[in-house]
């Protein structure tokens, strides 16, 4: 009869004489795979030059002097955009005290259309937004959403000059 501790006594001595002669390698890897995401200026809002004193003057939601913001990313990703518009309009001349009241409002499509009649309007400067296939390509990884940006100034008997402002697009994807 054999005896089976000699029999595992001889594998382990085998196994131990094979392992001492042999190498082996590990490594990690850790990948963190970004969704990409493109903001563009297609437009920007423009209500050209006006005689001071005039008063309401407005740029309307389809208008070629409205700014439009085109935001490119993968489909069916999840955006959560916010914007933050100036309240005026400051003269770009320093030490020079005027401005201009400004009231901006903003519609978005989230398909992949550039079409304003298409657009619903951004309520709150803010949104979250899961965006839908381009209907022309449903099957194409990429898709956009544009935002137009329209709204009013009321020009009082303000010094002649230029008048700036600046609209903050923040886009978090997820």
């Amino acid at each position: 009869m054999k005896h089976p501790f000699k029999s595992i006594s001889i594998l382990v001595v085998l196994f131990l004489i094979i392992a001492g002669n042999s190498a082996a390698q590990s490594f990690t890897i850790e990948l963190d795979v970004e969704p990409r995401v493109e903001t563009t200026v297609n437009r920007s809002l423009d209500f050209g030059q006006i005689v001071a004193g005039t008063g309401f003057q407005q740029i309307p939601l389809g208008s070629p002097t409205m700014g439009v913001f085109q935001i490119r990313t993968l489909n069916a990703q999840n955006l959560i955009i916010s914007l933050d518009p100036s309240s005026e309009l400051v003269h770009q001349e320093l030490g020079r005290m005027a401005s201009i009241p400004l009231n901006l409002q903003v519609n978005y499509t989230q398909n992949g259309v550039d079409d304003y009649r298409q657009s619903v309007p951004l309520t709150g400067f803010e949104r979250y937004i899961t965006l839908d296939p381009p209907p022309q390509n449903p099957q194409s990884a990429w898709t956009s959403v544009f935002l137009y940006v329209y709204g009013s100034i009321e020009l009082g008997m303000v010094p002649s000059g230029v008048y700036t402002g600046e609209v903050v697009l923040s886009v978090v994807y997820e």
